[in-house]
């Protein structure tokens, strides 16, 4: 069981970087194809983390991560160094990248 959840584990990272392919392109400065080829740990600051709130309250904090949107803004993905990629619907999320425990940048689901 161990071995299938660990393909299960790389193939849903895997895919969330190749969704949001172009908008981690923007941000770390290299190609769409680079990009899928895998993150690096030189992509993640170590003073840069990330506070999510989702619908019903419940709220995640990540070290080491950031979030992209996609396109069209109704999807954000976020990428940390230790714990995974996530994608999230804008509907009712708030998030907020910090770097020194400094707001970078902040959406709110009201924003759209």
């Amino acid at each position: 069981m161990r071995d299938s959840l660990v393909a299960m584990a790389s193939r849903h990272m895997a895919e969330i970087r190749d969704a949001f392919a172009e908008p981690l392109a923007r941000r770390l400065g290299r190609s769409v194809e680079e990009v899928r080829g895998g993150l690096k740990a030189g992509d993640f600051r170590v003073d840069e983390d990330v506070a999510i709130t989702l619908c019903d309250g419940s709220t995640l904090e990540l070290r080491y991560a950031f979030y992209v949107e996609d396109d069209e803004g109704r999807w954000v993905g976020v990428f940390s160094e230790h714990c995974g990629y996530h994608a999230f619907g804008t509907i009712d999320l708030d998030i907020e990248q910090r770097r020194g425990g400094v707001a970078v940048a902040t959406r709110t689901g009201r924003d759209r």
